[in-house]
């Protein structure tokens, strides 16, 4: 019994178990860094992805996202409409919730479609991570690079607008213009009753304005002093819910952050900077777009800032480079999680990497020319 457990995990967590192998690796190679690397992650990020993660696993326990679910298919009849309706609500939300945060609304509420038609939804979650991204592109509090970059800028909040709007409309236009490439006027096959479930109103409701507080509370740095009395609640009212949180999600985030500084430190790295010197607009903008598909795009937005100023190609780099790889943005990591799917990592990287390569060619144009 334990051992097939314990293979099932292995099977489900290979992620997990791969970054663990690699920091147990690097650890043994710099074993003088292993306190630095966890004073390195970001605990801020994991206790907002915690809280985030246990109050979503309490909204879908209610059932409350199958009944938005119901009533959003009675406006929508073709793949195509239902994709552009996603994209379109995605892109909006993250200018104001960030990425991530708008990642665990759209998603569970596209899993929850799931239950009552026969379509694949694969497609819609990866065209909502790479919405999110390119949604945030435009507001400094859009995601964590551009509100680490815009105080960095010392800039006000309308020229950080202004300056990325250019961006902005080339990178929305070209994932509108994909998605209606991708998908077809396919209609919707309905295959389940929309009443054959009972929602919880009283967990849904209350669930959803512990998110709106618990967004709020984001926005404020202050979810370091919520996340325990959270845990606390949802332990003593519903422990059920606490069963349902992606936890190893949480441990794959840490990893990360330990695995980026250790790499970050391998003498090897800082001389793969050195062609990119002098560090001029458009270098810049080169080393932020590759930094971010080997450590991701936050990481790489504070390690190129270290070595250029040209904080508009730094914002355009890191930003174009959330997608691609799926390690670009954390956010595509979060959108894939959630749905657990064999072979979803491939097909993020069939619709994600043209995307980027596209997106890349015009973004180094712009920064060069413009």
């Amino acid at each position: 019994m334990g051992k097939s457990l314990a293979l099932s995990i292995l099977k489900s967590e290979k992620l997990f178990f791969i970054l663990f192998l690699l920091m147990i690796i690097l650890t043994f190679f710099m074993p003088y860094n292993f306190l630095k690397a966890f004073k390195s992650v970001d605990w801020n990020t994991i206790e907002a992805l915690a809280g985030l993660l246990i109050i979503t696993a309490s909204i879908k326990e209610s059932f409350f996202f199958d009944k938005i679910s119901s009533k959003i298919l009675g406006h929508v009849h073709t793949e195509r409409t239902l994709a552009m309706s996603v994209v379109l609500l995605s892109m909006t939300l993250s200018m104001f919730l960030t990425n991530d945060i708008t990642l665990f609304i759209v998603v569970p509420i596209t899993l929850s479609l799931k239950k009552f038609f026969k379509n694949d939804v694969s497609k819609l979650i990866v065209f909502e991570a790479l919405s999110v991204n390119v949604g945030s592109t435009v507001s400094p509090i859009g995601n964590p690079q551009n509100l680490f970059l815009w105080h960095l800028w010392n800039t006000d909040f309308t020229n950080f607008i202004v300056a990325s709007l250019p961006l902005e409309i080339v990178m929305v236009s070209l994932l509108l213009l994909f998605a209606l490439f991708i998908f077809k006027r396919k209609p919707l096959l309905l295959e389940y009753d929309a009443k054959s479930f009972k929602v919880n109103y009283k967990l849904g409701m209350g669930s959803i304005i512990i998110l709106i507080l618990y967004v709020m509370i984001i926005q404020l740095h202050l979810e370091a002093f919520f996340i325990v009395p959270l845990f606390a609640f949802y332990f003593l009212v519903r422990k059920d819910v606490l069963k349902e949180v992606d936890w190893f999600l949480l441990a794959i985030f840490v990893l990360m952050f330990v695995n980026i500084y250790f790499i970050t430190k391998i003498p090897l790295f800082a001389l793969l900077i050195k062609p990119f010197s002098p560090f001029t607009p458009s270098k810049t903008f080169l080393l932020s777009l590759i930094s971010s598909q080997a450590i991701s795009n936050v990481p790489a937005a504070i390690f190129v800032s270290n070595f250029s100023s040209s904080y508009l190609a730094i914002a355009y780099g890191v930003n174009i480079g959330g997608n691609g790889l799926i390690i670009g943005s954390l956010a595509n990591l979060i959108a894939l999680r959630m749905k657990k799917e064999k072979g979803m990592y491939l097909t993020f990287h069939k619709y994600s990497f043209p995307y980027f390569v596209v997106t890349a060619l015009i973004g180094y144009l712009m920064i060069k020319f413009l």
